[in-house]
């Protein structure tokens, strides 16, 4: 994803504009736009608003928004997705295990009270 943002700002310099320059035209705070530049993927807001940035921004420099974005969204499918936490198998035989031990104790009860109702 960094070649995105090295690739526009390869571009920028080349045309000899000034990030403030493409901030105004764009609208979008030069702090985005470094952001993008350096890859710092973490410092952009939501999905929605960076893949706006990165159309906007390759449109103003006179690219093909729609390319970026495009390259941009193959990029993320690539990435591997975080794992779930997987649950502790003794965890989960230790509450299956306490469930049983409740069930017996409560049909002990049971069968307890019956039998004294029925013998007194």
């Amino acid at each position: 994803m960094k070649q995105i943002g090295k690739e526009l700002k390869e571009v920028r310099e080349e045309k000899g504009i000034s990030l403030e320059e493409v901030a105004e035209k764009t609208k979008i705070q030069p702090r985005f736009l470094k952001a993008i530049e350096t890859g710092n993927w973490e410092d952009l807001p939501e999905e929605v608003y960076l893949r706006g940035f990165l159309r906007t921004y390759a449109d103003a420099l006179g690219l093909d928004g729609k390319e970026f974005v495009d390259s941009y969204n193959m990029s993320r499918a690539h990435e591997v997705p975080p794992s779930l936490p997987e649950e502790d198998e003794e965890e989960v035989s230790g509450q299956f295990l306490l469930l049983i031990i409740i069930v017996v104790l409560i049909g002990l009860g049971v069968i307890g009270f019956l039998v004294w109702h029925f013998l007194f």
